[in-house]
């Protein structure tokens, strides 16, 4: 791909460097929706059940058993901690990452393939969502491992490429739900109706690929109806699935630009790329009356945003799924840019120079102002890596050199600022692993601790013992006696002492709630954000 062996060497530093950011990543707390996932899969370890999932005991139904067994096999093999419920997840990631070459190449070529999987390790979403977990980060990887097997499938009808497709989308299924078949089923029926296939319909084995996949999420299925009867399984193919997108299942929201500012963030730093590439991509596709090789990309990708912009539930991380596909829409528009020196070569290079520069001010306002980092190993990776932009800046000759690997480099110290010290510093604000730790080495015999009045869920996997989650104030008052101990927020605080119980200590903590960060991100105004949080021992 690069004409100089030194930009091999250059490239291979980076990979480098930036997987030692995904591994940082791995050690960092868990907490919100990422800590709820923890403590299900916590619960799978030590109830040893597989398929009736539990959250700090109670039921749950929100999320489909796959990563949460991901995350139990992980404490199986090295006891439970943040590293052992990431690692097994991040070993799906990189299938992921290989099935976005595997795609990338059958469509169009190894350079296309190898660019886009570089587009996908070298962005802010992958290295975000490999640390703070979601379903989503799963669902995209057997997503796109379904594609590339179902994309070879239609190309030579063979039987194992079948049985791995819908074996990929039973997979993403139960690691998110329906939502895992929706993409897939996009790319592939929109390829097959586009390319006037229309025989293929007639091919029984798509019909048996739905029921595999359906067998393959049994699991999730059987839990739901164990705990819940038919309402889980309404629950699991629409409430949970059209209910959020109707807005009916959670509070809507009304952002009609949601997800394209949300990929400008994510995907960055090739965003401004993708979009350029898409433009590009539909306006060929026009002029061409839609005659093209391969329409995985374009209905796969577009159907599926153009829902998720209409749908009233907006989250980013519901983006994570169609990112292999941008990433291969992108890699391509890049190979046929920097094959010559056109004018669309032109344009690429001055966006992603102005990315570049903009990346290198970012990262010296964020170690310097934001978030200072006095770490000298910092420094000296950071200088190396600004050598070796300038390096291929002035002897560089391809036109893909320059316009690929500065960005990289880029990326590769902002992704170390981030996971090395940016986050870990903004995680380590959190509360309850701190209140948990000093509960698990200062707890006698006989004590317990209790939850009250803080709705998210590190408090229970972080302690060793059990936690039990309290619902009201006479729950409290049963158990205010013993040593035990009850962690809360101050209207939990103001009822314990409202009912006079016997307090023998009380712990305060200062807690910074993630989604309260306009504040935060100044240091003039950042300990404005803090909330007090208690650890109360009683008599």
């Amino acid at each position: 791909m690069f004409e100089k062996k030194a930009y091999y060497w250059i490239i291979f530093g980076a990979i480098i460097l930036t997987f030692i950011s995904y591994f940082s990543g791995l050690f960092i707390d868990v907490t919100h929706d990422c800590g709820k996932y923890a403590t299900v899969a916590k619960e799978i370890f030590e109830n040893k059940n597989f398929v009736n999932l539990t959250v700090h005991g109670e039921p749950y139904d929100q999320k489909p058993p796959l990563l949460f067994w991901l995350g139990a096999l992980g404490f199986y093999i090295g006891g439970v901690s943040n590293f052992w419920f990431k690692f097994p997840i991040f070993l799906v990631v990189l299938l992921g990452f290989y099935s976005t070459y595997r795609l990338g190449k059958a469509m169009y070529s190894k350079k296309v393939g190898l660019l886009a999987v570089a587009l996908s390790f070298f962005s802010v979403i992958y290295l975000l969502y490999s640390m703070d977990i979601h379903t989503d980060t799963p669902l995209q990887a057997f997503a796109i491992f379904a594609l590339w097997q179902l994309f070879e499938f239609i190309k030579t009808g063979k039987n194992i490429h079948w049985i791995l497709g819908f074996t990929g989308i039973g997979l993403a299924m139960l690691s998110k739900g329906p939502i895992g078949g929706v993409v897939p089923a996009f790319a592939v029926i929109g390829h097959l109706v586009l390319t006037k296939n229309y025989k293929s319909f007639t091919n029984l084995r798509w019909y048996l690929g739905v029921i595999l996949a359906f067998i393959i999420t049994s699991p999730a299925l059987i839990g739901l109806y164990n705990q819940f009867g038919w309402e889980g399984i309404e629950f699991f193919f629409w409430k949970n699935n059209i209910g959020r997108l109707t807005g009916t299942y959670i509070k809507a929201t009304n952002d009609p630009i949601f997800y394209i500012h949300n990929v400008l963030m994510l995907f960055i730093p090739w965003s401004v790329l993708f979009f350029i590439s898409a433009f590009l991509d539909i306006k060929l596709l026009i002029k061409n009356r839609f005659k093209a090789s391969e329409y995985f990309t374009f209905t796969g990708i577009w159907v599926f945003f153009i829902i998720l912009n209409l749908s009233r539930s907006q989250l980013p991380n519901y983006m994570f799924i169609l990112i292999p596909l941008i990433s291969i829409l992108t890699a391509k528009w890049i190979i046929n840019a920097s094959s010559d020196n056109s004018k669309l070569y032109k344009l690429f290079l001055k966006t992603q120079n102005s990315i570049v520069v903009l990346l290198w001010v970012i990262i010296l306002a964020l170690s310097t102002y934001f978030f200072p980092l006095p770490k000298w190993y910092f420094i000296l990776i950071c200088t190396l890596l600004l050598g070796a932009t300038f390096y291929v800046y002035k002897f560089g000759n391809s036109g893909r050199s320059k316009l690929i690997l500065p960005t990289i480099l880029a990326f590769t110290a902002l992704g170390l600022l981030m996971n090395n010290h940016i986050f870990p510093y903004i995680y380590g604000l959190q509360a309850a692993p701190k209140a948990a730790k000093l509960y698990n080495q200062e707890k006698k015999e006989g004590e317990k601790l209790f939850n009250f009045h803080y709705h998210q869920y590190e408090l229970f996997f972080y302690t060793k013992t059990p936690a039990e989650q309290v619902h009201n104030i006479e729950r409290i008052k049963e158990v205010a006696n013993n040593g035990n101990w009850v962690f809360t927020n101050p209207k939990g605080l103001d009822s314990i002492k409202a009912e006079n119980c016997a307090i023998d200590t009380t712990i305060t903590f200062s807690h910074f709630y993630l989604n309260q960060g306009g504040k935060f991100i100044m240091p003039a105004t950042r300990n404005e954000v803090f909330r007090p949080l208690y650890l109360i021992k009683f008599k």
